[in-house]
This record gives C-alpha cells, sequence and structure tokens, in this order.
C-alpha cells in the first residue's frame, strides 16, 4: 500500500485504489459557499463525510456520521459546545457546499435535519 494520493487534473483527488478498497472514499477540493474558489477538501465515504476549511485563520473540520446523526466541529460534538455565529455560519454554509457536490448531495437533507435539531435543543 503506497499511500499516496492520485491527483487528476480535474481538481479531484482520489485515495489509491488499495486504500480505497479499505475506506471506501473519495477526498476531493470542492468550492465553498456561494461557489467560490476555497482550500476547502470533502472527503465522502460510504455513510459519512468530512469537510475541512479555513476557519479564523486556521484549519478546522466538520464531521458528519449519517448513522449516529452527530456533528463535529473541529473535532468536538456540537451537541456539546456553546455554538457562536461564526460557528453557525460554517456549519449552515456546508449544506449549500453539500448540494452543489456529485457525491455529497445525498448528504443534505439528513446534515440540515441533524443540524436544525442540535441548534433547537442548544437554545433551550
Amino acid at each position: 500500500m503506497t499511500g499516496q494520493n492520485d491527483k487528476s487534473t480535474s481538481g479531484v483527488q482520489t485515495v489509491s485504489p488499495e486504500v480505497a478498497g479499505v475506506v471506501g472514499g473519495v477526498t476531493r477540493r470542492v468550492p465553498g459557499p456561494g461557489g467560490h474558489p476555497s482550500d476547502s477538501m470533502l472527503a465522502v465515504y460510504k455513510d459519512r463525510f468530512t469537510y475541512t476549511f479555513i476557519f479564523q485563520d486556521e484549519v478546522a473540520s466538520i464531521h458528519f456520521d449519517t448513522i449516529r446523526r452527530e456533528i463535529f466541529f473541529k473535532g468536538h460534538n456540537i451537541r456539546y459546545m456553546e455554538l457562536q455565529h461564526d460557528h453557525l455560519q460554517s456549519l449552515w454554509n456546508l449544506a449549500e457546499v453539500l448540494a452543489h457536490d456529485r457525491e455529497a448531495k445525498n448528504y443534505v437533507s439528513a446534515y440540515s435535519e441533524t443540524l436544525g435539531r442540535v441548534v433547537a435543543d442548544n437554545k433551550k
């Protein structure tokens, strides 16, 4: 197993066949909200995804597990976070990114419903 990523000219990075057989996913650059170019990456697997992006001058990630219906922001379950406006903006912007991605658009509904439920629960 080489562990090296194969790069194509389309901006899509797929993991080597050996790694894909183990993790079953694809990682690629995605445009930011509004279709603007960004340094964002999206890794989509069969029942979860991870989105990495720049947040307040550092790398951050949002991970969604569809089976457990949990969202993690920078490694922390958002259910237990005090979400600030900039956190919420990043979390909701991700739904737009997912909607425009051919591999991830199937996750938009479950992700948005989970996010809405957690936000509502946090306001109680």
